[in-house]
């Protein structure tokens, strides 16, 4: 049997990744990769890892954690805090968590990467393409966009479905200290 090319999922949340990993399983070696440095406060990081943690169980699959560096997300993101939801601020923690696992997936010969990113609707799925094949391409790695794996909308609702199924955490902002003040506006 010719084995399964290994894969590194980014994963932000268990809700964006339960139907994605049922996908990408029949063809690929996966690793979770849960960094998210981006996700505040700490106790809020915490509510989603266990979540992950949970579906990385239920699917028996491999999960790595990244260190939370909110500081250094921080410091990448000075002068952007202002920024509207999905703008500049959104382009630098996308390409922040890509690199990570772009560089994990080097670490860990896994010719393949990808992130749960993309498929939430209130993500800007071009963007994270684009920059998953810029750094896919000064990695020598391949970036599995998206688009590749099927119908954004349509894998939504099935990963949605897996989530009530499952009880999944279901968070109310992107995870951002910026995107909570943003949702405490409305």
């Amino acid at each position: 049997m010719i084995p399964k090319p290994k894969l590194i999922l980014h994963i932000c949340c268990a809700i964006c990744g339960g139907y994605l990993i049922e996908l990408l399983k029949e063809k690929f070696q996966i690793t979770l990769y849960y960094y998210n440095p981006n996700i505040w406060p700490k106790e809020e990081y915490e509510k989603r890892l266990i979540m992950v943690k949970k579906l990385a169980e239920i699917y028996q699959i491999e999960l790595k954690e990244g260190k939370y560096e909110n500081d250094l997300w921080l410091e990448n993101i000075l002068g952007l805090g202002k920024e509207p939801e999905g703008g500049k601020r959104c382009q630098v923690c996308f390409k922040m968590r890509l690199q990570k696992t772009a560089q994990l997936s080097q670490e860990s010969d896994a010719p393949y990467f990808s992130t749960t990113l993309a498929i939430s609707p209130f993500k800007n799925e071009e963007l994270i393409n684009q920059l998953g094949e810029q750094i896919a391409r000064a990695n020598n790695l391949i970036f599995l966009s998206l688009k590749e794996i099927g119908v954004k909308k349509e894998l939504w609702a099935k990963t949605f479905e897996l989530a009530k199924k499952y009880h999944f955490y279901r968070q109310k902002y992107c995870g951002c200290q910026f995107s909570l003040s943003t949702l405490a506006k409305k």
